[in-house]
């Protein structure tokens, strides 16, 4: 460590006490502060939109595509750059924009730089954020979509021209509206008919099916099917690549293989896990599947007797939702707070 990033280090300290001691990062800001995560997010948008089927509430919600968000941030002066290759140097270079790649410091400015995103004006509209993962989510009890649309429409309005203000850029082509509803049977349209499109400055938001947020595929019936496949073929894959060390011929012991599972294969299956925890058992039990088959490899014989006479039995088909009750510890504001109260994720798997 050079003397450089001890004084990042020191900096990044002060600066945090700083805006997050005294409350000066917005509650929507889930990126790069303590005890708040991924999964969070996720889960809070998934709980506003199962709430929304519980009481007959069409939800939609908005996802941008921000395109080099770190590199926008302006600077007053004095940074430059210069290239080395072994021992040639290119000359000096000005940056006018962006946090210095891999510093400690570079997050917490981040965050700090776009805490003035415009939060939404009109009533109910909610706002997402996650570093520069940008979402926007309303939900509205009348049947027609139109009334959802229209102050989500103004929303979006106001954070188009906060995006214009500071010069980020939005790509509309791979951003993704989705329209949730709730129905057991999987329909064939995308959003319902004669549903107007929303808008980017002036571009169409495509209406989508499915999103992958934050690591999480939501789909608009929330049934998760979709992202415990792609998670599953993860699962697969990676046993696939594992399986020179943890087949019958390797040397390995069955704890060694166990720890490989728990650092390359669990970690896979079990993210963000309360997310998909009332998805139907059905679909939970391919990821158990998978699960079961480093297993059958690890054990040397797929025969269930002798897999039982190892050290390590087959994990139960609800470990991949159960999790520590402390996972959702949170700082004391508003918006994780609602998410640790969401008693029931706890009390099914507590």
């Amino acid at each position: 460590m050079d003397f450089t990033e001890c004084v990042e280090k020191i900096l990044k300290t002060r600066l945090s006490d700083h805006l997050l001691g005294k409350g000066l990062i917005i509650d929507e800001q889930f990126g790069f502060r303590p005890a708040h995560s991924c999964p969070q997010q996720v889960l809070r948008l998934v709980e506003y939109v199962s709430e929304g089927f519980e009481t007959e509430r069409s939800t939609v919600a908005v996802f941008f595509d921000v395109a080099k968000a770190f590199d926008r941030v302006w600077h007053a002066a004095n940074r430059h750059f210069t290239f080395r290759h072994e021992r040639t140097h290119s000359t000096r270079r000005l940056i006018r924009a962006g946090v210095p790649q891999g510093s400690t410091l570079s997050p917490l400015l981040y965050s700090a730089y776009t805490n003035d995103v415009p939060r939404p004006s009109s009533s109910g509209v909610q706002l997402a954020l996650f570093a520069d993962d940008t979402a926007l989510f309303y939900g509205n009890r009348n049947r027609s979509t139109r009334f959802t649309l229209l102050p989500l429409q103004r929303a979006i309005d106001e954070l188009g021209q906060w995006f214009r203000k500071w010069r980020i850029e939005v790509n509309p082509d791979k951003s993704a509206a989705i329209q949730f509803k709730y129905g057991k049977i999987r329909s064939r349209l995308i959003v319902d008919k004669n549903t107007p499109n929303l808008k980017m400055l002036d571009a169409i938001i495509p209406w989508q099916r499915s999103y992958k947020y934050l690591g999480v595929t939501l789909d608009k019936n929330l049934h998760f099917r979709d992202h415990i496949e792609r998670v599953r073929n993860t699962t697969l894959f990676y046993k696939a690549r594992l399986g020179a060390v943890l087949g019958r011929k390797s040397k390995l012991s069955r704890r060694n293989k166990r720890t490989i599972y728990k650092m390359c294969i669990r970690t896979v299956m079990t993210y963000a896990s309360p997310v998909f925890a009332h998805a139907a058992p059905k679909a939970v039990h391919r990821l158990q599947d998978a699960s079961k088959r480093f297993f059958d490899i690890a054990g040397s014989h797929p025969n269930a007797l002798l897999r039982a006479a190892v050290d390590y039995q087959p994990p139960h088909p609800t470990h991949l939702i159960r999790r520590p009750r402390n996972v959702l510890t949170d700082p004391p504001d508003a918006l994780t707070a609602a998410v640790e109260s969401l008693n029931d994720v706890n009390d099914m798997h507590d």
